[in-house]
């Protein structure tokens, strides 16, 4: 595995990743003009559903895949056939859960988006396969142009929804077209053809690997989700419109790292034998991630208040302001442990992190009822942010670490500075005028980073000079 080839892909995924989060938002921004809060409360209460059910067919066969390699073919078509059967499975659910979701959240209209999304879940499952065997072979390229196709049309195909004045109906319009279009063009880049077959010798190590993700996957939507189900239930949809929303914004670059985290550190790290070597290289990137992250997110904290989310998304969505800074806690924490959670699956060790998902969730679930009762949204973010961000967090590695006989602090400690650095720098410029806050705290940052953390400041300017010198040579050639 040469370095080129790594930094080839590296640069593939983030572009894919980054463009790809742009069309999300761009299409957030046209929606907020167009529809209401409470139809972004009725969506979000089926992709409360929609979020589940896709656990189990992406992350499941593509990790699998990944993980056991694409030379045994007979490994191949049992995942495929697995993964559609399980597809089938929570589709026929889907359908049959409809009536009763639709009457315990008190919105009929509910029962007809639950059957759109599990016919998409059909076309997921029988995508996931063809996903997988491109990872392995890191065809990034080809996964990113053809993830591009599908977003930019599904943007399209909901925009013009919107106009038409179909509503919250919009992102179902979307959606199908997307699934659709992602399935046709995965199937055709892949060109690997699955049998529909099941070996018995496959199956129960398949089978095995799939318990431990669905008991991960469980466990991670109920830490993610519920805090959108007790919003639903107790505070209504248009609360809902207002949480998802913020949730959204403040996720936006999550997003993105975890999606290079998880095609290409799955990859990278499943290819790792040397015990030590992966201990390493987990350190590094965890290290890197904090760093980068860190004052992204100081910097849309001080950012984003009401004028610029009125400005932006129309002075309806600024009740959002006060639920951004507990989310922006937990979306730093959530690319801190999405590196150890691609490690745990690279080591066909899901188990682990189903466990303590599984473990951790009712804390989760009643930290947001009494957050719920206590304060609305804001209360919800504030127990999202300190159970599911900081204690969640600290318990999460110091369990898996235990687990795999590996130095917790090894992994913690290169967090703890940036995040320190990064509070220090927000609380020095709480009190300057809006305009001078961004600069001012970047300043304070690296001021800081250069006295407590001389090797990353070192690393800040090496980056900062390849890029000038990157740009100085495409200038040069125009």
């Amino acid at each position: 595995m040469s370095q080129n080839l790594l930094v080839k892909g590296g640069l593939w995924v983030a572009y894919g990743a980054i463009t790809t989060r742009i069309l999300a938002l761009a299409g957030n921004l046209l929606l907020a003009r167009l529809l209401l809060p409470s139809d972004f409360g009725v969506i979000g209460t089926a992709y409360i559903f929609w979020s589940f059910v896709n656990l189990f067919t992406q992350n499941t066969t593509a990790s699998f895949i990944v993980y056991k390699g694409i030379d045994d073919e007979r490994y191949l078509n049992t995942t495929h056939t697995i993964s559609l059967l399980v597809g089938l499975g929570f589709s026929v659910s889907l359908v049959a859960l409809a009536p009763l979701a639709a009457n315990f959240f008190d919105q009929p209209n509910l029962v007809w988006i639950l059957l759109a999304f599990a016919g998409n879940l059909l076309w997921a499952s029988a995508r996931a396969a063809h996903v997988g065997v491109m990872t392995r072979r890191m065809q990034y390229r080809e996964l990113t142009n053809s993830t591009l196709v599908a977003s930019i049309t599904r943007l399209l195909c909901t925009a013009v929804a919107a106009l038409l004045g179909l509503s919250y109906w919009s992102f179902v319009v979307g959606d199908t077209v997307f699934w659709i279009l992602e399935y046709v063009l995965k199937r055709h880049q892949s060109g690997h053809r699955f049998q529909l077959k099941i070996d018995g010798n496959a199956r129960a190590e398949i089978l095995s690997y799939y318990l431990g993700i669905a008991g991960s996957s469980t466990g991670s939507y109920v830490n993610s989700n519920l805090d959108n189900v007790v919003v639903a239930k107790l505070l209504g949809s248009t609360s809902l419109g207002y949480y998802s929303f913020a949730y959204q914004l403040t996720m936006a670059l999550t997003m993105i790292l975890n999606q290079i985290t998880a095609q290409m550190g799955l990859s990278v790290f499943a290819q790792l034998q040397d015990e030590q070597q992966r201990k390493d290289v987990l350190a590094k990137v965890v290290k890197q991630a904090a760093f980068v992250t860190a004052p992204l997110y100081a910097l849309f904290f001080v950012i984003v208040d009401k004028r610029v989310i009125a400005l932006v998304f129309g002075s309806q969505w600024t009740p959002i302001v006060t639920v951004i800074p507990w989310l922006l806690i937990f979306a730093y924490s959530r690319v801190i442990n999405k590196c150890l959670g691609s490690m745990l699956y690279a080591k066909g060790r899901p188990g682990i992190d189903a466990k303590f998902n599984l473990y951790s969730a009712p804390v989760a679930a009643l930290s947001f009822i009494i957050g719920a009762w206590t304060g609305g949204i804001v209360g919800v973010s504030i127990a999202v942010g300190l159970v599911l961000g900081v204690f969640y967090t600290v318990c999460y590695w110091w369990v898996c670490c235990s687990a795999l006989g590996w130095p917790v602090m090894k992994f913690l400690a290169p967090c703890l500075t940036p995040s320190l650095i990064t509070l220090l720098s927000i609380g020095i410029t709480l009190g300057m005028p809006t305009i001078l806050k961004p600069f001012f705290m970047l300043l304070i940052y690296l001021g800081c980073t250069r006295i407590l953390a001389p090797d990353q400041f070192l690393e800040y300017q090496k980056r900062l000079s390849q890029f000038t010198k990157r740009l100085e040579i495409l200038c040069s050639r125009k």
